[in-house]
């Protein structure tokens, strides 16, 4: 779409709060001729991803930097991944990493806003801007009805307030716990997956809309429009069957993972295939170190990184003191990412979905150049690594790159606002566009610039 002009920035202004804002836009698409239309699963290695440990090994560097692990020959020529990720690298020529990331920020809640916006939070008032998918809800409204644009599973990015400025109207229907499971959670609502459709099960929901009227966690409460997507989501069948993990082939499911992580990457994949727009995945094992809870885990390694992201089935000898270890039986974060990822990449394209659905693998930050005292490494926003595929993206492309140790970018840095920009121009939104929400002034879309050599 292009920049919409001054009268009609002053129309928008002057009648704002009685204009629907994603029919303006949609109408505007339509006048300017708009592009294809595009979906977006983005996956959050929540905790922050170690780049040397994934898409940016270093083997020249000292033992203490490079780590115990060797790189593994991709099939583009030249370009290495880490060894313990053998199905990605069979995969490279479907992807794009970017090896000159940078953020701003070492902390897990604003270094996570930044990346999960495109905007750096400024001082203690909370997170402004809105995460990606909120705003592509705001700008684009559902593609069909009764399945809502912006799904988070089992959140929309944790450490952050999702829709920001947008407000919970446009906030994701996040889909929580385990998706293999008889009953999930659709935001504050039990669902039992198998009877979604039935009636009695939809009069059961209501009933809980109606309790929710009050609470603020609730975007139902605050938009009109929610109580609708409500109703057609419960009525049309739809969402029921997206549900329905066990209608895939077992031989499938398998690949991506029986258990809990692979399989939303799966859902998140039915999800697109539906009429989502936005499917955020926090994509991390939960166990060793780093908490009793199952659902919702991390890659924030600071302790025993080697043994924590290939397993947590046995507890390792030389755990910290006072740390008590949590075992979990199913791979660790790097295979699991790898059997997932690698699978969600086949999956598309043999579906021929990945032309029209953009894939971004990132955390909030990469992890220290040198290995610390309890074998783990820490939060590093000055230089990081990124995966992105479909939607353009140009297949086996390596973007920018690090110092020999990996310490910051030896060529031009691509920042979180960058990658935002690069996201909505995928998505086919000019991330140059001024955004006119009810807000008293302008707010842009993006401050970044698309990434040099990122598509075509």
């Amino acid at each position: 779409m292009s920049h919409l002009n001054r009268r009609a920035a002053l129309q928008i202004g002057a009648g704002l709060f009685g204009l629907n804002l994603p029919q303006f836009l949609q109408a505007a698409a339509t006048r300017t001729g708009s592009k294809r239309d595009v979906s977006c699963i983005f996956i959050f290695l929540a905790g922050g991803a170690s780049q040397y440990e994934t898409f940016d090994p270093k083997p020249d560097a000292p033992a203490e930097i490079r780590g115990p692990w060797n790189p593994i020959q991709t099939n583009v020529p030249g370009t290495v991944i880490c060894e313990k990720l053998p199905l990605l690298a069979q995969r490279m020529d479907k992807v794009a990493i970017i090896r000159s990331w940078q953020g701003k920020n070492g902390g897990h809640d604003t270094g996570t806003q930044h990346v999960a916006s495109g905007f750096l939070p400024q001082g203690r008032a909370g997170q402004y801007f809105p995460n990606f998918g909120c705003l592509v809800s705001a700008l684009q409204g559902s593609k069909i009805k009764g399945i809502p644009p912006h799904f988070g599973l089992p959140v929309a990015v944790r450490y952050t307030t999702p829709p920001g400025y947008l407000g919970s109207a446009y906030d994701a229907f996040n889909i929580a716990g385990d998706p293999t499971r008889s009953e999930i959670q659709v935001n504050k609502l039990n669902v039992a997956a198998n009877r979604f459709d039935e009636r009695r099960s939809i009069l059961t929901q209501m009933e809980q809309l109606s309790e929710l009227a009050g609470s603020k966690l609730s975007p139902f409460a605050t938009h009109d429009k929610f109580a609708d997507e409500a109703l057609a989501m419960l009525t049309g069948g739809s969402l029921a069957k997206a549900l329905k993990l066990d209608d895939e082939p077992l031989a499938l499911r398998e690949r991506y993972g029986m258990n809990i992580y692979g399989q939303r990457v799966l859902l998140g994949r039915r999800l697109i295939e539906t009429g989502a727009r936005f499917v955020t995945i926090n994509q991390a094992v939960q166990g060793g170190l780093f908490g009793e809870g199952t659902t919702n885990g991390t890659w924030d390694t600071h302790h025993l990184s080697f043994d924590s992201m290939m397993s947590f089935a046995h507890e390792p000898a030389n755990i910290p003191k006072g740390y008590p270890w949590h075992r979990y039986d199913g791979p660790g974060n790097l295979p699991q990412l790898d059997m997932s990822l690698s699978t969600l990449l086949d999956d598309l394209d043999e579906r021929g979905l990945l032309d029209t659905t953009l894939v971004v693998a990132v955390g909030e930050f990469g992890r220290t150049p040198r290995i610390n005292k309890d074998a783990g490494r820490d939060h590093y926003p000055n230089a990081g690594s990124l995966l992105m595929a479909g939607a353009g993206v140009k297949r086996g492309a390596v973007i920018g790159a690090t110092d020999r140790n990996g310490a910051a970018p030896a060529t031009r840095p691509w920042t979180p606002e960058d990658v935002g920009a690069s996201i909505y121009h995928a998505l086919g939104i000019d991330p140059h566009r001024t955004h006119f929400p009810r807000l008293p002034r302008p707010t842009p879309i993006s401050d970044g610039q698309v990434i040099d050599g990122l598509f075509g």
